[in-house]
């Protein structure tokens, strides 16, 4: 297999590529996501927007990866009652989205693009994982937010951290939960061989 490049920074996806025995080098994307996300949320699905993003981020870093690669990109929201659970932006902002997603249930959507460089092969699709949370007392919020843990992460939370513990269930692959659908994109990546 020639050599994989991340269109990615996310120290939760190079783990689990690390994991699952896969060389790789990362190249982070500067792609403003939340200006696309604005201009395309009420014009295409959330499944189309995934596949958008995971795209956009890959072809923008081309030019840096270098002729014979595979680009992998990907890109993830989290959607509850159909509005996107963004990162959070400071402490308000997180209690806020917390509460929210609090004894509901939402979809975690990862995007995945591949893009083969030397055969001029793309690949693009999506995975999706349901999750059930439980009740989050603003107790609770509070105190985990004071871990600083759900800063940065889509969906406010970290499934394999201590926000853990706010889940009643999960229907599907948690490893997209985490940050890449491993299993979907070792299966996409087959079809290049």
């Amino acid at each position: 297999m020639r050599e994989i490049i991340l269109a990615s920074a996310s120290p939760r996806r190079k783990d689990i590529l690390k994991k699952a025995g896969i060389k790789f080098k990362s190249l982070k994307s500067n792609l403003n996501e939340n200006l696309l996300i604005k201009s395309l949320t009420n014009i295409v699905t959330f499944q189309s927007l995934v596949k958008i993003l995971s795209a956009a981020k890959g072809i923008s870093i081309t030019q840096k990866a270098g002729q014979r690669k595979i680009i992998s990109a990907f890109d993830t929201i989290v959607v509850c009652k159909n509005k996107i659970i963004t990162k959070p932006k400071n402490k308000k902002d997180a209690l806020k989205k917390l509460l929210f997603i609090s004894n509901k249930e939402h979809k975690v959507l990862t995007g995945i693009f591949i893009f083969d460089l030397k055969s001029k092969t793309v690949i693009s699709d999506y995975e999706v994982t349901s999750i059930k949370m439980k009740k989050i007392t603003i107790n609770d919020a509070i105190k985990y937010i004071k871990t600083k843990e759900p800063f940065g992460k889509a969906g406010c939370y970290a499934i394999q951290g201590k926000g853990g513990r706010f889940i009643k269930s999960i229907n599907g692959d948690y490893n997209n939960v985490v940050g890449l659908p491993l299993k979907k994109y070792l299966s996409l990546l087959k079809r290049l061989n």
